[in-house]
This record gives structure tokens, sequence and C-alpha cells, in this order.
């Protein structure tokens, strides 16, 4: 008399195979979860933007560093120097870069030297291109409120 195997083994329960694929399925949706979740910690963080949030591009650069170079060896506004440095520092933010530019072109407006007329009027062209709409990341829009906001006001 021949036995066969499968008299021994328990038959399988009839959930099993849904336990399995809602177990699958649950693996897959929090693997997606976290996919999403740390690409949106990734792109918000600052070393991700880094490289397409510098400031000035390169003509820019090597124009307000000419200029630097040309107020410094001219000594006559050591002031204005120290904002153009500061305007070329590598970490410097947009923002940052755009105020030291201006308080550079104001020092420079200031000094009654027709040459540094001109250095502010070329540091002027550099920051209106750095104001221009394609010079500023596309997620930076300024927005104005079209009505104006009620003020509580106390009665006494």
């Amino acid at each position: 008399m021949i036995t066969s195997t499968f008299e021994e083994t328990e038959p399988r329960s009839p959930g099993q195979g849904r336990r399995i694929a809602i177990v699958a399925l649950g693996v897959i949706l929090a693997g997606a979860a976290c996919t999403i979740i740390s690409l949106a910690f990734v792109q918000g963080s600052w070393w991700y933007n880094y490289a397409g949030d510098q400031t000035l591009d390169h003509e820019s650069r090597a124009r307000v560093e000419a200029i630097r170079d040309e107020v410094d060896t001219s000594g006559r506004a050591p002031r204005a120097v120290m904002w153009l440095n500061a305007a070329l520092d590598p970490n410097a933010d947009l923002t940052a870069v755009e105020a030291y530019l201006l308080s550079a072109q104001e020092v420079l407006e200031t000094a009654d030297d027709p040459q540094l007329a001109e250095a502010a009027e070329d540091l002027q062209v550099i920051i209106e291109t750095m104001q221009s709409p394609k010079a500023r990341p596309p997620d930076f829009k300024a927005t104005v409120t079209p009505y104006p906001v009620p003020t509580l006001e106390w009665p006494w």
C-alpha cells in the first residue's frame, strides 16, 4: 500500500492568501509614504537647492570683482569695498547680496568722484539683473494684500 505525504499535511486556511496580500500591500504603501516624505525633506533642504540658488552668475560676479578692484585701487571708498567683498561671499544668499550691493552703490553715489559714479551705475545694472523675474527662484513670489487688513481699535 502506498501512502502519500499529502495526507499528513494540514490544509491551508482560506484567509491566509488574503492576509499575505494585505501585508504586502501595507509594506508597499509604507515604502511609498517613506519615499514621498524623504523626497519632500530632501527637496526642502538648503543643500539640495544650493547649486541653483547662487545669486550672481559668472559674468556679474566678474564685473563686481572688477568694480571692487577699481574702487579699492582708487582708495576713496573703503566702505564700498567692504560691502562689495561681502556681496562676493559665496555663502551669502540672494537677499543679502542684493542688500550688500545696494549699500555699496549708496556709498559710491555719495562720493563726489565721476569714476565712482560710473561704478555705481554699473552696480545698478547688476542689481537690476538680479531683480529680474528670471533671476529669482521660481517659488519666490511677491504678494500684495488686495484689500486693507482690518485693525482692532480699543474703545478708550
